[in-house]
Order: structure tokens, then C-alpha cells, then sequence
């Protein structure tokens, strides 16, 4: 059975993150962070992978040398292993760009951490087989890079785990819009 816990109003008051809303927190950033990583670095891998393809192309049908079309065809492939590095150089970025924005708004959505909804993306988060840290703790790179590693080989505990929590966060409450 799992334990429910409650919200410290006199917390939520005074501007400070008690456990529960610290891990509300990190399972919405982390969860948000994956995501966004996930999406770019597949958007980059079908870019290069067109973009080398049109180089070769156009490098035929101008008349180039295969040694030519060769040379341009790797500095594709030098390109498609810098846009991941830029990738997790601005996952970090983001990470404390989102962080921030949470605590300028925290006033505003303070009566919507009470909603008991927050609780099952915890329980999700926490139940998780990986021997990673859990996604409920402000995780460093390594570790989200950890969880991405996971996904993008489809392992299956942290497939079904983190699908869980894109199912999860369409039902939280949502703050209003600026």
C-alpha cells in the first residue's frame, strides 16, 4: 500500500520546497528534459542522415569526385556527433532555466501542488527497476544521460516507467497561462 503524504501549506507559504514538492519538481524536469532530449537528438539523427544523403547527391550530379563527395559526406558525419554534445550541453541548461521558472511561479501554482495527482508521477518515479538514481531527485547529467541511454535502447522497465509518466503528466493540473 502506498503511503500518502501530505502538503505543509505553512511551507508552500513561506516559498519553500518541502520533500514532496522537491520531487513533484524533479519528476516534472527530469521527465521534461528526457523528453525534449529525446525529440531533438532524433530531429538531428534524420537531419544528417538527409543532409548526407542530399551531399551525395548533389555531389554525383554536379560532376564532384567520389573522393569529394567522401570529404563532404564526413564532415556530416564530424556534425552528427557535435549535435548530440550540444544537445546535453543545453539539457543542463534547460534543466535550470525550468527549475527557475518553478520557483518565480511558485506563488501562483501553490494550490495546485495540493491536488493528490502529484502523488502518482512520486509513486511512479519510485517504483522504478533501473539502478539509476531515481527521477524524483535532481539528477546530474550522468544520471539523465543514464535515462536516456535507457530509452533510446528501449529498455523495457524504463520504457513502460517513463511512458507511465507522459500518461501521468497530461493529467496534473495545469498552472495559468501568462
Amino acid at each position: 500500500m502506498v503511503k500518502k503524504k501530505t502538503v505543509n501549506a505553512g511551507a508552500i507559504a513561506k516559498g519553500t520546497l518541502n520533500d514532496r514538492e522537491e520531487k513533484i519538481l524533479n519528476v516534472m524536469v527530469n521527465t521534461s528534459i528526457l523528453l525534449m532530449s529525446l525529440m531533438t537528438e532524433a530531429f538531428s539523427d534524420l537531419f544528417a542522415g538527409m543532409t548526407e544523403g542530399m551531399v551525395q547527391a548533389v555531389g554525383s550530379s554536379l560532376g564532384m569526385s567520389e573522393e569529394d563527395t567522401k570529404q563532404g559526406s564526413e564532415k556530416m558525419r564530424n556534425l552528427t556527433t557535435k549535435i548530440p554534445q550540444e544537445v546535453r550541453a543545453q539539457m543542463m541548461s534547460m534543466k535550470t532555466d525550468i527549475r527557475k521558472q518553478f520557483q518565480e511561479r511558485k506563488p501562483e501554482i501553490q494550490h495546485l501542488l495540493i491536488d493528490p495527482v502529484f502523488d502518482k508521477g512520486i509513486v511512479i518515479a519510485e517504483s522504478s527497476a533501473t539502478r539509476l538514481p531515481k527521477l524524483t531527485e535532481n539528477l546530474d547529467e550522468v544520471s539523465l544521460l543514464g535515462y536516456l541511454a535507457l530509452l533510446k535502447a528501449e529498455d523495457p522497465r524504463c520504457t513502460k516507467m517513463f511512458q507511465a509518466l507522459m500518461e501521468w503528466m497530461k493529467t496534473v493540473p495545469q498552472p495559468p497561462q501568462k
